[in-house]
Protein backbone atom coordinates (compact mmCIF):
# COMPACT_ATOMS: atom_id res chain seq x y z
CA UNK A 1 0.00 0.00 0.00
CA UNK A 2 1.01 3.37 -0.28
CA UNK A 3 2.25 6.11 2.48
CA UNK A 4 1.04 9.60 3.34
CA UNK A 5 3.48 11.57 1.26
CA UNK A 6 4.24 9.01 -1.29
CA UNK A 7 3.49 10.49 -4.65
CA UNK A 8 1.99 8.15 -7.44
CA UNK A 9 0.14 8.49 -10.63
CA UNK A 10 -3.41 8.19 -10.43
CA UNK A 11 -5.03 7.11 -14.26
CA UNK A 12 -5.53 9.97 -16.34
CA UNK A 13 -4.92 12.80 -13.65
CA UNK A 14 -1.69 12.83 -13.40
CA UNK A 15 1.17 12.94 -10.28
CA UNK A 16 -1.07 13.55 -6.62
CA UNK A 17 0.37 13.00 -3.38
CA UNK A 18 -0.94 10.65 -0.98
CA UNK A 19 -2.79 12.95 1.76
CA UNK A 20 -4.19 9.69 3.77
CA UNK A 21 -7.09 7.67 4.17
CA UNK A 22 -10.30 8.40 5.04
CA UNK A 23 -13.41 5.93 6.51
CA UNK A 24 -17.05 6.68 5.00
CA UNK A 25 -19.94 5.11 5.38
CA UNK A 26 -22.27 4.68 2.05
CA UNK A 27 -24.88 2.41 1.49
CA UNK A 28 -24.87 1.14 5.68
CA UNK A 29 -21.31 -0.03 4.84
CA UNK A 30 -17.93 1.42 5.95
CA UNK A 31 -15.59 2.03 3.26
CA UNK A 32 -11.68 3.27 3.20
CA UNK A 33 -10.97 5.46 0.67
CA UNK A 34 -7.15 6.46 -0.37
CA UNK A 35 -7.14 10.65 -0.42
CA UNK A 36 -4.76 11.64 -3.59
CA UNK A 37 -4.22 15.44 -4.61
CA UNK A 38 -2.99 16.39 -7.61
CA UNK A 39 1.35 17.85 -7.36
CA UNK A 40 -0.42 21.13 -9.34
CA UNK A 41 -2.60 21.96 -6.02
CA UNK A 42 -5.36 22.82 -8.21
CA UNK A 43 -8.03 22.43 -4.95
CA UNK A 44 -9.03 18.99 -6.45
CA UNK A 45 -9.04 15.85 -4.25
CA UNK A 46 -9.53 12.42 -4.97
CA UNK A 47 -11.05 9.57 -3.20
CA UNK A 48 -10.39 6.00 -4.42
CA UNK A 49 -12.06 3.45 -2.73
CA UNK A 50 -9.28 0.74 -1.50
CA UNK A 51 -11.59 -2.07 -1.93
CA UNK A 52 -12.17 -1.55 -5.80
CA UNK A 53 -9.47 -2.53 -7.34
CA UNK A 54 -10.23 -1.41 -11.10
CA UNK A 55 -10.19 2.02 -9.14
CA UNK A 56 -6.89 1.22 -6.86
CA UNK A 57 -5.00 -0.16 -10.43
CA UNK A 58 -5.18 3.42 -11.42
CA UNK A 59 -3.07 4.55 -8.50
CA UNK A 60 1.01 3.27 -9.83
CA UNK A 61 3.87 4.16 -8.21
CA UNK A 62 5.48 7.32 -9.93
CA UNK A 63 9.00 5.86 -11.39
CA UNK A 64 12.48 6.55 -10.50
CA UNK A 65 14.54 8.92 -13.27
CA UNK A 66 16.36 5.50 -14.35
CA UNK A 67 13.19 3.81 -15.16
CA UNK A 68 11.84 6.83 -17.01
CA UNK A 69 14.77 7.31 -19.17
CA UNK A 70 14.82 3.35 -19.82
CA UNK A 71 11.39 3.46 -21.22
CA UNK A 72 11.69 6.74 -22.95
CA UNK A 73 14.43 5.28 -24.73
CA UNK A 74 13.15 1.80 -25.27
CA UNK A 75 12.77 -0.29 -28.06
CA UNK A 76 8.67 -0.85 -27.49
CA UNK A 77 8.22 3.17 -27.49
CA UNK A 78 9.85 4.09 -30.61
CA UNK A 79 8.02 1.28 -32.58
CA UNK A 80 4.78 2.23 -32.16
CA UNK A 81 2.33 1.88 -35.61
CA UNK A 82 -0.35 4.04 -36.96
CA UNK A 83 -3.94 2.59 -36.74
CA UNK A 84 -5.68 3.48 -39.70
CA UNK A 85 -9.07 2.90 -38.44
CA UNK A 86 -10.40 6.12 -37.02
CA UNK A 87 -13.18 4.70 -34.48
CA UNK A 88 -10.17 2.16 -33.45
CA UNK A 89 -7.48 4.39 -33.23
CA UNK A 90 -9.96 6.72 -31.02
CA UNK A 91 -11.55 3.79 -28.71
CA UNK A 92 -7.54 2.64 -28.32
CA UNK A 93 -6.15 6.07 -27.20
CA UNK A 94 -9.09 6.70 -25.31
CA UNK A 95 -8.93 3.26 -23.20
CA UNK A 96 -4.67 4.65 -23.33
CA UNK A 97 -4.93 8.05 -21.37
CA UNK A 98 -7.41 6.28 -18.68
CA UNK A 99 -5.01 3.86 -18.40
CA UNK A 100 -2.14 5.74 -17.23
CA UNK A 101 0.06 2.98 -18.67
CA UNK A 102 3.35 5.32 -19.46
CA UNK A 103 5.00 2.82 -22.01
CA UNK A 104 1.59 2.73 -23.89
CA UNK A 105 0.95 6.76 -23.44
CA UNK A 106 5.08 7.22 -24.60
CA UNK A 107 4.41 4.95 -27.79
CA UNK A 108 0.99 6.68 -28.77
CA UNK A 109 2.90 10.66 -28.31
CA UNK A 110 5.67 9.01 -30.70
CA UNK A 111 3.35 7.47 -33.43
CA UNK A 112 1.61 10.75 -33.03
CA UNK A 113 4.67 12.53 -33.43
CA UNK A 114 5.59 10.59 -36.43
CA UNK A 115 2.18 11.32 -38.18
CA UNK A 116 1.98 14.95 -37.37
CA UNK A 117 5.13 14.97 -39.65
CA UNK A 118 4.08 12.91 -42.45
CA UNK A 119 0.89 14.77 -42.68
CA UNK A 120 2.49 18.24 -42.89
CA UNK A 121 5.16 16.90 -45.18
CA UNK A 122 2.09 16.22 -47.52
CA UNK A 123 0.99 19.56 -47.02
CA UNK A 124 -2.28 18.20 -44.49
CA UNK A 125 -3.40 18.55 -40.81
CA UNK A 126 -3.91 16.12 -38.32
CA UNK A 127 -7.65 14.98 -37.29
CA UNK A 128 -8.11 17.19 -34.16
CA UNK A 129 -9.31 14.14 -31.96
CA UNK A 130 -5.71 13.05 -32.62
CA UNK A 131 -4.23 16.47 -31.91
CA UNK A 132 -6.73 16.38 -28.70
CA UNK A 133 -5.21 12.61 -27.83
CA UNK A 134 -1.26 14.18 -28.10
CA UNK A 135 -2.21 17.11 -26.08
CA UNK A 136 -3.89 15.07 -23.22
CA UNK A 137 -0.37 12.39 -23.39
CA UNK A 138 1.82 15.10 -23.51
CA UNK A 139 -0.21 16.84 -20.16
CA UNK A 140 0.16 13.34 -18.52
CA UNK A 141 3.70 12.63 -19.28
CA UNK A 142 5.12 15.79 -18.25
CA UNK A 143 3.64 15.65 -14.81
CA UNK A 144 5.55 12.65 -14.06
CA UNK A 145 8.81 13.95 -15.85
CA UNK A 146 8.50 17.13 -14.01
CA UNK A 147 8.02 15.25 -10.69
CA UNK A 148 11.21 12.54 -11.37
CA UNK A 149 13.16 14.61 -13.50
CA UNK A 150 12.90 18.20 -11.57
CA UNK A 151 11.94 19.67 -14.73
CA UNK A 152 9.40 22.76 -14.99
CA UNK A 153 6.86 21.44 -16.70
CA UNK A 154 7.71 23.54 -19.98
CA UNK A 155 11.13 22.12 -20.05
CA UNK A 156 9.21 18.85 -18.95
CA UNK A 157 7.58 18.88 -22.46
CA UNK A 158 10.10 19.75 -24.07
CA UNK A 159 12.14 16.86 -22.95
CA UNK A 160 9.17 14.64 -24.44
CA UNK A 161 9.35 16.12 -27.68
CA UNK A 162 12.95 15.71 -27.97
CA UNK A 163 13.10 12.00 -27.05
CA UNK A 164 9.96 10.98 -28.78
CA UNK A 165 10.16 12.55 -32.08
CA UNK A 166 10.72 10.43 -34.84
Amino acid sequence: MFEIGDKVVYGSHGVCQVMGSEERTADSKKMTFLVLEPVQKDGSKYMVPVHNPSAMGKVQRILTKEEMETLFHSEAVHRGGWIPNENERKQTYRELIGSGNREGLMCMVHTLYGHRASQAAAGRKCHLCDENFLRDAEKLLSSEVSVVMGLEPVQARQYIRDTLCP
